[in-house]
């Protein structure tokens, strides 16, 4: 009877450990709003090396806390994507979590956002001078320091997300997938050599 009871509780419980596509696609817009308000808080960074202040170290203490708020997103759609992998007990409930037509869905909202990195990317290289230009009494710490700590903390969350969504992808995306991971690494990468040289 004991094991009749455990059973239910199993078949009650999984399906909410089982991503569905709809909540994969609600993770990505949720990932694409915080690009966005990180790329606000990075066009409203005085790139005028001659006019720093307090104000400048504020805005970049904004485009420090969009980057933080977007690394929580990109862990919670990690755990989402996770759980969108064929394990045994979502396998039972649902053989094909990401189908090739799912799978299509999925990668185009994924390329969506590439527009938004590469603008990131070009802008945050273009205002290094100014990040490296404030003094640190402002931010109680060297301000390419703590971009470069934030770059790394933001690669580290993307990293496990790219393996994830690799895995869960159907195999006639594998390559594009694998394609679109490479060119977000290169805009990352790009960023992270800027500020550390």
């Amino acid at each position: 009877m004991r094991l009749l009871s455990l059973y239910f509780i199993l078949i009650l419980a999984v399906p909410s450990l089982c991503s569905t596509v709809a909540t994969l696609l609600a993770d990505i817009a949720a990932i694409q709003n915080n690009l966005n308000s990180a790329n606000s808080a990075i066009t409203a960074l005085n790139p005028d090396i001659a006019n720093i202040n307090l104000s400048t170290a504020s805005q970049l203490l904004d485009i420090i806390s969009a980057a933080n708020t977007l690394i929580a997103t990109l862990g919670i759609s990690t755990a989402d994507t996770v759980a969108s992998l064929p394990l045994s007990l979502c396998v039972a409930l649902n053989p094909s979590p990401v189908n090739d037509t799912d799978g299509r869905v999925i990668l185009d909202r994924l390329e969506a956002l590439e527009p938004s990195i590469i603008d990131s990317t070009a802008k945050l290289i273009d205002r290094k001078g100014v990040v490296a230009a404030l003094p640190p009494i402002l931010l109680v710490g060297n301000p390419l320091a703590i971009a470069r700590a934030t770059l790394a903390s933001l690669k580290a969350a993307l990293s496990p997300l790219e393996n994830a969504a690799q895995a869960a992808a159907p195999a006639s995306l594998q390559a594009e997938g694998a394609a679109l991971r490479g060119r977000f690494d290169d805009n990352i990468n790009a960023v992270i050599a800027a500020y550390s040289s």
